[in-house]
């Protein structure tokens, strides 16, 4: 008896346990935990640069996979190849020419802002410190951020066996747009230059001097409140004039730059430079005042009207105090940050791509800038501009630095407007700006 309630006893214990066992298992299966699902296989894309718009401040992912044939390229918004623009499309085909000839690189684009938070430098900046495999091996920079990004560290001289692109075809002043402290930083990608636009149904013949432009009693607009004050430094350069630096300041000189606020004072008296200039600050206001017939001559940049090409507006070259021209020329470089030196030869590659003679003829000539090389200027298709840009390229210097813009300019600036509201003499400006210069030292 007593082995028989044994044997019930264990049957229904294995039975109890079973049905128990058998309901948490289903259960289990009943509750959500998080389960690893396998990646589905893609089908592998055909060679393509991909595009991506960060026009916001650079979030930087804490980890990030180093694929070694990933070329990450840095653009401003001009240059944006998604931009819906001929010149965009141009960019766009190019990088996958690239692509096409290396299959096994791929390139991830990406649009910063030039300014502000997740611009260029403070997106560059950032990944540098905080995370170095999201820094760009190649990226287009403004000439004036240049001299700021070495001072910082963020790129690397390029030594001469390794920047043969077309050096001896570029212009003169194209050398200089990478040149910091005596060695090169990249190379020359496109630039810009100031010239004089007119409409060609009313002047004949342009002035070719200064002097006959205060002769003529012709209104010339320029941005004569235009903070950074590059028309006035033009006639400065034009004079003479040099802008010299120590550790501790700047200098100017005082004959030329007497000179320069005399001629303003002399246009100002013929009414050549009017009143209402004082409150032009952009060459955007000078171009809008030769289009509406405001003024007869403007001084603006060579891209306002290669941008635009309207039929009754012309261009030459600014008018000069003797034989020789001046201009003044600024432009964009291809520069490399200090990423990754074993690929360096790749990212060197793609960027002589971009700055490959036919391709840059048909990339500046649809975007409206000047080649930095002169047989790139030669294979533009309007023959009769591109000779009137060989003269301005030809006779252009680089802008001055721009931590010598930002110190000199204002103070231009405001003598231009002394000048032309008649308030002061020259000599009383020129003064005020040799002595401002001489109390305030460089930062």
């Amino acid at each position: 008896m007593k082995r028989l309630l044994a044997r019930s006893a264990t049957l229904l214990f294995a039975l109890v346990f079973f049905i128990t066992a058998t309901g948490c298992q289903q259960l289990l299966n009943e509750i959500p935990f998080p389960r690893r699902t396998a990646l589905a296989t893609q089908p592998e894309a055909s060679p393509q640069a991909t595009l991506t718009h960060d026009m916001q401040k650079t979030e930087l992912p804490a980890v990030v996979e180093d694929k070694l044939d990933k070329i990450i390229f840095w653009l401003p918004p001009a240059f944006d190849p998604e931009n819906g623009s001929s010149a965009g499309r141009r960019i766009q085909e190019r990088l996958q020419a690239f692509r096409y000839d290396h299959p096994e690189v791929t390139i991830e684009v990406r649009v910063k802002a030039l300014s502000g938070p997740g611009s260029l430098l403070d997106s560059l900046s950032a990944a540098t410190l905080a995370a170095p495999a999201v820094v760009p091996g190649l990226l287009i920079l403004p000439h004036a951020d240049l001299a700021i990004a070495v001072s910082q560290g963020l790129i690397v001289p390029v030594e001469a066996e390794q920047n043969q692109a077309n050096q001896a075809d570029h212009f003169a002043f194209a050398e200089d747009l990478v040149r910091v402290n005596g060695l090169d930083y990249g190379l020359p990608f496109a630039a810009d230059v100031f010239c004089l636009a007119y409409k060609n149904q009313q002047v004949a013949y342009p002035p070719v001097y200064w002097q006959e432009v205060i002769q003529l009693g012709k209104i010339l607009a320029f941005p004569a409140g235009e903070a950074q004050g590059l028309t006035t430094q033009l006639l400065y350069l034009e004079k003479g004039g040099t802008f010299t630096q120590n550790e501790t300041q700047i200098t100017v000189d005082e004959v030329p730059l007497q000179q320069t606020l005399m001629f303003l004072a002399e246009g100002a008296n013929a009414d050549v430079f009017p009143y209402w200039l004082t409150n032009s600050n952009r060459f955007e206001d000078s171009w809008q005042a030769v289009l509406d017939a405001q003024a007869t001559y403007a001084v603006v940049r060579a891209s306002q009207y290669l941008s635009a090409r309207p039929e009754n507006i012309a261009i030459t070259s600014v008018p000069s105090f003797s034989e020789k021209r001046l201009s003044l020329a600024d432009g964009w470089v291809i520069a490399f940050p200090a990423s990754s030196p074993e690929h360096f030869e790749l990212y060197r590659q793609l960027a002589a791509y971009l700055v490959e003679p036919r391709f840059q003829a048909e990339w500046t000539e649809s975007a409206g800038l000047l080649p930095v090389s002169r047989t790139a200027l030669s294979l533009w298709k309007n023959n009769e501009v591109s000779g009137i840009l060989l003269e301005l390229a030809e006779s252009a210097r680089v802008v001055p630095p721009a931590h010598i813009i930002s110190r000199v300019g204002p103070l231009f600036a405001q003598a231009t407007s002394e000048m032309i509201r008649q308030q002061t003499t020259y000599i009383e400006s020129a003064n005020k700006i040799i002595k401002s210069l001489a109390e305030v030292p460089l930062e």
